[in-house]
């Protein structure tokens, strides 16, 4: 069973910047990728918006309420996109959340999620042979340069070498 995709606005802003969001979707073989209505909020006061709406394959929703996770103040301490984020990927059996935030994503871990931020997805693309070495570097260049991601010296080293 394909998982649902559901990304965060980090992580699908920085892919739209650089015009690769289909490599997501071709990468874990989704028919859609999902887009909590928060996200896509964010996302509306951007210039990234029309380039996200032109997407047959976006799927927006909205998340179910957040019943217990509510009184968490870990959970509460986030940000719109990332709690109807964390939200959308627990309403899935099978669900993979791409998220970069490091404080939302152990809050995401800590409930038991699946989550994957830029490196890790990019070293999955590598490691698999989804994209070669070349096409690494032009990725991580285009995050750097249109993105401003950072990526750590360590996880650079893994991605180029």
């Amino acid at each position: 069973m394909t998982p649902a995709i559901i990304l965060d606005t980090d992580f699908l802003s920085a892919f739209l910047k650089i015009d690769r969001l289909p490599l997501v979707r071709d990468f874990y073989g989704a028919d859609d990728l999902l887009v909590p209505l928060a996200v896509y909020r964010e996302l509306s006061l951007t210039n990234l918006l029309p380039g996200l709406a032109s997407l047959p394959w976006i799927q927006i929703q909205a998340p179910a309420s957040a019943g217990d996770l509510g009184r968490l103040e870990s959970f509460a301490s986030l940000g719109q996109g990332e709690r109807e984020a964390i939200l959308l990927a627990r309403q899935y059996e099978a669900s993979l959340l791409l998220m970069n935030d490091n404080k939302a994503r152990r809050e995401a871990q800590r409930l038991g999620l699946e989550v994957v931020n830029v490196p890790a997805f990019l070293l999955s693309c590598k490691l698999e042979g989804f994209v070669d070495g070349e096409e690494i570097r032009r990725l991580v260049q285009a995050l750097r340069e249109k993105d401003r991601y950072g990526f750590r010296a360590d996880i650079l080293d893994l991605l180029l070498s």
